[in-house]
């Protein structure tokens, strides 16, 4: 008997897999931690270039909340964020991870993909400010000191400007157009 592979069934799983984690909110790299799959196997799973086994496929529904049917049905909708966030919170907590921590990590993702995207950074932002933002709107906690070390990152890759402020060893963050 020969090996089956449809290619449509490749492509559509891996954008199905694609939409979850960007919803999620979550990177490659943290969907490769905290399922143990390799994050270049997550990469070619997503471009419809690797025929994935079935435990692999329900170990990613189980980090979603969902059944492995669930993430092949084009006919559900996806969760809100906040909802899928909450199951990713369940599932890292079943395996001893903490959320908080973990999630964390996410700083430069969703800075790259949300905050610096939007016009909430068109204006000049101290970091307490943004700190605020990203509770209000992305439900996730930064400490100050690590949105300025991020800050500064960004700086160096040239998509942020940081600007001097009148107040001691204080300062703005701004994108630049």
């Amino acid at each position: 008997m020969g090996y089956y592979k449809d290619q449509r069934i490749l492509d559509y799983f891996g954008k199905r897999l694609k939409t979850y984690r960007e919803a999620a909110d979550l990177s490659q790299e943290q969907v490769h931690l905290s399922t143990g799959i390799g994050q270049s196997n997550i990469a070619k799973m997503e471009l419809g270039k690797l025929n994935t086994s079935l435990s692999q496929l329900a170990l990613l529904a189980e980090l979603f909340g969902l059944e492995y049917h669930e993430l092949l049905d084009n006919k559900a909708s996806i969760p809100e964020t906040e909802d899928l966030r909450k199951s990713v919170s369940k599932f890292l907590k079943k395996r001893g991870v903490d959320p908080a921590t973990f999630l964390r990590k996410s700083i430069t993702h969703l800075f790259e993909t949300k905050l610096i995207q939007s016009k909430f950074l068109s204006t000049p932002r101290f970091s307490k400010e943004i700190a605020e933002y990203c509770v209000e709107k992305y439900n996730v906690e930064f400490t100050t000191s690590h949105i300025s070390r991020a800050m500064e990152s960004f700086a160096r890759k040239g998509s942020i400007e940081i600007l001097k402020t009148d107040k001691k060893s204080k300062f703005q963050y701004k994108k630049i157009e």
